[in-house]
């Protein structure tokens, strides 16, 4: 027979479904507060006609196929790719193993604004299954150029985006435009005023993460001293060599610091339909570490030649333009078909080592696992591997990823894991794996380390059995023997005990307070005067030490400015107890004479230090002179040390 339902049962129902709308919209509100973007730009002022890397991270999704909306945006925009930020950690903590995930995906796009004036780089939007995501990233300051098609200066990169350890070549091109025929074989520009090329690629510094060349090299080769050849300035590079071809009636002093010129051999090239004279300057890099590279912009100053009136005479023209900076991508391999014992490297091989420090332990006590990687792969972006998320390794052992120690060993690198045998019997540690990326294939390949047996004998001390889950499962392992216990003997017979120990236990006992007490202030008084001790060491063999790396330096046949610099910057530093690796001509000079050494001698080291810095930085400089000034150095230092030994009265002491 049929009966309605209550009203305690409707009540009770409508709860139900109340207390589920609630979590349903605790859950959204949770997954809308989860995602975000974080908007990047690789570059805060750009020339109108460069392009910009944009890297928009989405944090809290790592799906490739939501693409973030840049279709607000006043540029043209192209999407470069993504890859995945995401992070996986394993943690344990008093024997419970917890897994922690942060989704994450970064997309690369190339963004070209269209017009000058400040440019938004946003709004940005990301369209969810819940929620449409709209930010903002910073303004970027887009500076307007002359519209002119007689000079074009270029950048240009071999690749867009390559892995560790591949090379790639970046192509620094100006381009100035022919003259008309009969003049069309002559280059425009007048070797008297040559005009000037500025890009921080040209400079001497190091790039973190890139190996960068030669630069002295690239440039010295290209140094003319023909004045009837076109050349070029080149950022500040000058050179101390009197110029025999300054113009003395235009109030120029020929023994001042002019600028260096640099002959670079054009090439004829066809651009919209007509011919530029081209030069180029090639620059090859190979990078060690993942990242965005940007190289640029490039800036052409200067005059030249746009045709000859009609008494032959050249019509020259003052022209400023800027080639647009390039970016080059490095990038890690691949995710399509990527395991999940990837480590980062990529190369032609690698091999894998792998040994305990014991081979037979209880159950539960700790155990060193050592891993070595070497071979030919890339060492600046390899982590180290997670053996948690090996479940072979896992299955009679407990690995602590989160304390792994890493270390440098020749070709490659060495990690240390601590891990414990959870389970009694003769064990085996299953092969370790590791993965790379094969450039020569282009696809990921496995090595595996050897398996390595573990006898694991019984302990009485409790250990937490979690291999199945339940963290609050304890078991009693008992240590066994083979060796049956000794019987109990009793002695006939009844002996005394005295209360007191032994006389020379006693004197023992009451001559080691004060010896003690002796030892810890002899102590004390030895940690007040070690720091002495070492700076009295350091300053009597610091000339001995400097003029044996001088002799070293000459023994090589090629003494290096930079190495002799060093050297005397080094002794003058421990001499005087100073901070003074880097110290200029002038401040040793300074110093010197505070410190009572004759001024014929502060001077002549201040000159040493000065010749030397400049012949670091002039690729005119003689490949004699450092040889040179190293013969003097070593005649030089031996004077300063006596001089510094027994100095003259100081101006403050007159005073």
């Amino acid at each position: 027979m049929f009966s309605p339902p209550s009203i305690h049962g409707i009540r009770l129902r409508n709860l139900r479904h109340s207390a589920v709308a609630l979590f349903c919209l605790f859950s959204a509100a949770v997954s809308f507060a989860s995602i975000s973007l974080d908007i990047q730009p690789n570059r805060t002022q750009i020339y109108l006609g460069e392009s910009l890397l944009l890297n928009v991270t989405v944090n809290g999704s790592d799906d490739a196929q939501s693409v973030p909306d840049l279709s607000a945006l006043r540029a043209d925009v192209r999407l470069l790719g993504s890859q995945s930020q995401s992070q996986h950690m394993i943690q344990i903590i008093n024997g419970r193993m917890t897994r922690s995930d942060n989704q994450a995906r970064l997309f690369a796009f190339q963004v070209k604004p269209a017009t000058s004036g400040a440019f938004a780089t946003g709004p940005i939007t990301l369209r969810t299954s819940q929620q449409l995501i709209s930010e903002h990233g910073p303004e970027i300051q887009v500076v307007g150029q002359e519209r002119q098609d007689l000079v074009i200066a270029t950048m240009a990169a071999s690749r867009e985006s390559v892995l560790v350890d591949e090379p790639f070549t970046i192509t620094l091109s100006v381009s100035i435009a022919a003259l008309a025929a009969p003049n069309n074989k002559f280059e425009p520009l007048n070797p008297s005023q040559p005009p000037r090329i500025e890009c921080d690629c040209l400079s001497q510094a190091e790039i973190p993460g890139l190996r960068t060349p030669n630069i002295q090299k690239e440039l010295q080769e290209r140094v003319s001293n023909d004045p009837r050849t076109a050349t070029f300035d080149i950022n500040d590079y000058q050179m101390q060599q009197p110029n025999l071809f300054s113009d003395p009636f235009a109030n120029m002093d020929p023994f001042r610091p002019h600028p260096v010129r640099f002959r670079l051999t054009p090439t004829s090239a066809k651009i919209n339909d007509r011919t530029y004279f081209e030069y180029k300057i090639p620059l090859t890099y190979t990078p060690t570490q993942e990242g965005d590279y940007t190289f640029g912009p490039l800036a052409f100053k200067g005059l030249i030649i746009t045709g000859a009136d009609a008494t032959g005479h050249a019509i020259t023209r003052n022209i400023s333009c800027v080639g647009p900076a390039v970016t080059v991508r490095v990038v890690p391999p691949p995710e399509t078909n990527r395991p999940d014992c990837f480590i980062g490297s990529v190369g032609s091989n690698l091999q894998i080592h792998a040994e305990l420090d014991a081979s037979i332990c209880k159950v539960g006590d700790p155990l060193t696992l050592t891993v070595e990687l070497t071979g030919p792969v890339s060492l600046g972006n390899m982590r180290p591997p997670q053996l948690n998320l090996q479940s072979d390794l896992t299955t009679d052992f407990r690995i602590y990823d989160d304390n792994v120690e890493a270390s440098a060993i020749p070709s490659g690198k060495r990690f240390r894991y601590r891990i414990r045998p959870i389970h009694e019997g003769t064990l085996e540690l299953a092969p370790v794996q590791v993965s790379w990326f094969d450039i020569a294939t282009r696809a990921y390949r496995i090595a595996r380390s050897e398996p390595i047996p573990v006898q694991a004998r019984a302990n009485t001390q409790l250990i937490s059995d979690n291999t199945n889950g339940t963290p609050h499962q304890l078991r009693l392992s008992v240590e066994r023997t083979a060796t049956a216990p000794a019987a109990i003997t009793l002695a006939d017979g009844t002996h005394t005990t005295p209360l007191l120990p032994p006389a020379l236990r006693l004197l023992s006992l009451f001559l080691a307070g004060p010896l003690i007490f002796v030892l810890w202030i002899t102590t004390q008084q030895m940690f007040r005067i070690t720091p002495r001790l070492k700076d009295a060491y350091r300053r009597n063999h610091a000339l001995p030490h400097a003029l044996a790396a001088l002799h070293a330096a000459r023994l090589a046949n090629k003494p290096d400015a930079a190495t002799i610099g060093a050297v005397i910057r080094t002794y003058l530093s421990t001499r005087l107890q100073i901070a003074g690796s880097s110290l200029t001509s002038a401040e040793a000079e300074r110093l010197l004479l505070a410190r009572g050494v004759p001024p014929l001698l502060a001077t002549a080291c201040s000159a040493q230090l000065a010749q030397l810095d400049q012949a670091l930085y002039r690729p005119d400089s003689p490949v004699d002179e450092p040889a040179r000034v190293l013969d003097h150095v070593l005649e030089l230092l031996p004077q300063l040390a006596a001089a510094l030994d027994h100095p003259t009265a100081r101006p403050e002491d007159d005073a």
